[in-house]
């Protein structure tokens, strides 16, 4: 509307004051009391006999409003129903209508190469986590094709991990194969809840050095575990302490043939490991044959391919032996055949007494949650650690979808909770192998999973000759890259730093600050400092990093100034 000024600026009239008229009270508020009982011709509204003549003859407003509000939620439900978020909380409707033949062909080889990776370390990660072999299998399968359609990485690549093994295992030897499975359950239940409920940016609040400790510790500890079956031994202890101790009270004990089979197991995988980098090799560089595209491809499978290669060539070693009479290696013995049954996971079970080993006790629900307690919350937690970790490491720098992650990582562990499986996560080493085998999409995870269950349907009699050196070979030098050694030196460096950082700080900080930084020296997180008007990022390291451009020693001489004043 035009005012004074020729200009056609709009006003608003809810702006102005309501004026008074002449023997009228002011009537305040658009929902007042006095004002919604006031008829047109000025008669009281509140007379049920007069009706509103405004209104449907049955005179009820209030069901006026009511229908309006539903109308409004419901447009809001169908608002955020949209495509792009179908696309978002289902990746697979994104590339499947694009798939072609070129596609397919990569995406076979990407499966069939990660899935001759996956079921010598799955029968593996079976043994760490204190369970029959056939449940390392069982797995692997279930959460590859869940990642198929609701994984937003192709590269990643979900199974049993050394890490789930062992936070499986404590809880494996009380109540068994039943316990792995009600795990895995209840933690998809809280990765799956996690995601509905948007919690990926709670992630980025857990600060890198905490997760890099915590998984070379884990590495140490699971490559600890293997030192039994890579010697021949056998001696009670399961706790990184007891083994080593056992190891050295029978060194006299040890197995030559395993020892010798698991070592140099050792260096042949580590040697093939690097086998595909020989051609930059100084002296092979002037290798022509070396550049061909076809020895290069087949260096490249023969050193992704490893660890299939191991266990084959000791299963064939053992058989061998034992046909002539010989059985010199430690076996893993009969591994069951066949597909697992899809079942429920047990909610209550009859336990074997642990004294007397003949009585069993009937655990309900709650009472198996107890038994459990930590662990259902600490699993979950650290395989989306994990997963997230894995999933930026292979985004070249692009955004991901940690709230679509965990919903993938849920659904896996759901659905493999049916088939008897134990907590699964992502593998950085199965995530490496599908990367460099030229993955084009996450339908390589089916491929993969194929040839597992074709593994359980075909291969277990010949499993059964694998020995356990070989296995153990196969865990240790898959875990032992997990150990960040580089991380060790600044952490040790700034020590002193980071300890007089936090004392400055309790000295001159409020309650408040102080329980910061109690969170700080534990954790490891973002905080926001105002004097720097800056995101700090303060972790294990003790070292600060932010956007502006002071010098870490310049910034302590400043807080010892503050300090004193």
């Amino acid at each position: 509307m035009p005012n004074t000024t020729g200009s056609t600026k709009s006003i608003d009239y809810r702006d102005e004051k309501p004026q008074e008229r002449c023997g009228e009270p002011l009537m305040k508020g658009r929902h007042s009391k006095d004002v919604d009982n006031i008829a047109p011709d000025g008669t009281s509204f509140a007379d049920p006999s007069i009706e509103h003549f405004f209104l449907p003859k049955s005179g009820n407003r209030s069901k006026v409003d009511n229908g309006s509000t539903k109308k409004k939620r419901w447009a809001k439900i169908k608002g955020a129903c949209t495509m792009q978020l179908l696309r978002r909380r289902l990746p697979i409707v994104q590339w499947l209508p694009s798939y072609n033949w070129s596609y397919a062909v990569f995406d076979l080889i990407a499966g069939i190469t990660v899935g001759l990776t996956i079921i010598p370390q799955s029968i593996a990660y079976a043994g760490v986590a204190g369970l029959p072999l056939e449940y390392g299998l069982y797995s692997s399968f279930m959460g590859m094709f869940a990642y198929t359609v609701f994984g937003s990485v192709k590269e990643s690549s979900i199974g049993p991990t050394a890490v789930m093994a062992l936070m499986t295992f404590s809880y494996a030897n009380e109540g068994g194969a039943a316990y792995a499975a009600l795990l895995s359950f209840l933690a998809g239940i809280i990765e799956l809840c996690a995601g509905l409920l948007n919690l990926g940016f709670l992630v980025e609040f857990i600060s890198a050095p905490v997760i890099s400790g915590f998984c070379s510790a884990a590495a140490l500890t699971v490559a600890s575990t293997q030192v039994k079956g890579l010697f021949g031994l056998k001696f009670s202890g399961s706790s990184f302490v007891e083994i080593w101790t056992g190891f050295f009270t029978n060194l006299s004990k040890i197995n030559p043939w395993d020892a010798g089979l698991g070592c140099s197991s050792i260096v042949v995988l580590l040697l093939l490991r690097k086998l595909n980098s020989l051609k930059n090799l100084g002296s092979l560089k002037k290798v022509v044959c070396l550049r061909n595209r076809f020895v290069d491809g087949a260096l490249w499978f023969i050193s992704t391919s490893r660890n299939a290669i191991a266990v084959i060539g000791g299963c064939v070693a053992a058989y061998l032996l034992e046909t002539n009479g010989l059985t010199p290696f430690t076996l893993t013995g009969n591994i069951k055949a066949g597909l697992p049954s899809f079942e429920m996971p047990p909610f209550s079970i009859n336990k074997t007494d642990g004294e007397d080993g003949n009585s069993t006790i009937f655990l309900t629900f709650p009472e198996i949650c107890s038994e459990l307690g930590a662990a259902i919350g600490l699993i979950p937690l650290i395989a989306i650690l994990e997963q997230v970790a894995i999933a930026k490491a292979f985004a070249c720098g692009k955004q991901t979808d940690s709230t679509q992650e965990m919903i993938a990582l849920g659904f896996g562990n759901i659905l493999g909770s049916f088939f008897g499986a134990m907590p699964i996560t992502s593998s950085f080493g199965r995530s490496s192998v599908q990367s460099a085998s030229g993955v084009k999409t996450p339908l390589s995870n089916i491929y993969g999973g194929i040839l597992v269950l074709l593994a359980l349907g075909f291969m277990m009699p010949s499993l059964a000759y694998i020995p356990k050196a070989i296995l153990a070979s196969v865990i240790i030098t898959s875990v032992i890259f997990m150990v960040e050694l580089e991380e060790l030196k600044p952490m040790w460096k700034s020590r002193r730093i980071f300890i007089r950082t936090v004392f400055i700080r309790i000295g001159i900080s409020s309650v408040r600050c102080h329980v910061l930084l109690l969170s700080l020296c534990q954790h490891g997180v973002r905080h926001f400092d105002r004097s720097r008007s800056s995101f700090v990022l303060v972790g294990l390291h003790g070292r600060k990093s932010s956007s502006s451009g002071i010098d870490t020693n310049t910034r302590k001489q400043e807080d010892c100034r503050k300090s004193h004043c």
